[in-house]
């Protein structure tokens, strides 16, 4: 065999090594990025959704979980034709969307259950209800959400004013389960070890489980946190805070 034939053969075998180790992780953590990002965008729209329901309820925990669950949704509609494979569902159509979207609204209704995802509300404060509060006819504490245009007084416990203090501020974090094997497994390194001093990363305890756990499927999660500000509708309940 000649000189350039052994070349040619060599040259072939470096290509087939360098796509195994190089090229294909690189597109895999592309089109993992990729769908992260999607991810990212349905959680913030969620946190929107959840705010929304919080400010239309009082802050009433359930419906918030309830519209946080319901915005997630499209992140689960493949487990729900994975679900309703036996029916012959191999896309979602006009005539399957209610049985597909009822399993994908079931799974998330069941992680956001999880304790590594969350709703928390950050404002109003118990200093807002303090400053701003009142007992409605029912005995429940209150903050009344009529007439704030012409209500400029400062609280001297929340600093703010009542108009602020009408202000729901939610945060979500939710925990994405990544889709290709490997690539979670770098991110899981990259994101929990200090690549400086080569020493764990200052994580949440929530956080860390997400990254920490592996579901049927054998790949970690990453947590995704958002936040959302509505004006409450409603005079918001301070036993719901």
């Amino acid at each position: 065999m000649s000189t350039a034939r052994r070349q040619l053969g060599a040259a072939t075998v470096e290509f087939y090594v360098v796509s195994f180790f190089v090229l294909i992780p690189v597109i895999m953590g592309m089109m993992q990025m990729g769908m992260f990002m999607v991810a990212k965008n349905t959680v913030n729209l969620a946190a929107l959704a959840t705010a929304r329901a919080g400010a239309a309820s009082k802050g009433h925990k359930g419906e918030m979980a309830t519209a946080f669950a319901t915005a997630l949704s499209p992140l689960y509609v493949a487990k729900g034709i994975g679900a309703l494979n036996n029916a012959g569902f191999t896309d979602v159509s006009n005539g399957n969307y209610a049985q597909i979207m009822g399993v994908a609204y079931s799974r998330a209704r069941t992680d956001v259950s999880m304790p590594y995802n969350s709703i928390t509300k950050l404002n109003p404060t118990a200093n807002s209800f303090a400053d701003f509060g009142v007992t409605d006819r029912s005995g429940n504490r209150i903050i009344p959400t009529t007439n704030i245009l012409n209500d400029n007084a400062v609280g001297a416990k929340s600093k703010q004013t009542r108009a602020d203090a009408l202000l729901l501020k939610v945060q979500v974090r939710y925990c994405y389960e990544m889709v290709f094997p490997v690539i979670d497994e770098l991110i899981y390194k990259a994101m929990t070890i200090n690549p400086l001093t080569q020493l764990p990363a200052i994580l949440s305890p929530a956080e860390m489980a997400c990254m920490a756990r592996k579901p049927p499927n054998n790949l970690r999660g990453i947590p995704i946190i958002s936040q959302a500000v509505v004006r409450m509708t409603t005079p918001p309940l301070q036993s719901n805070f």
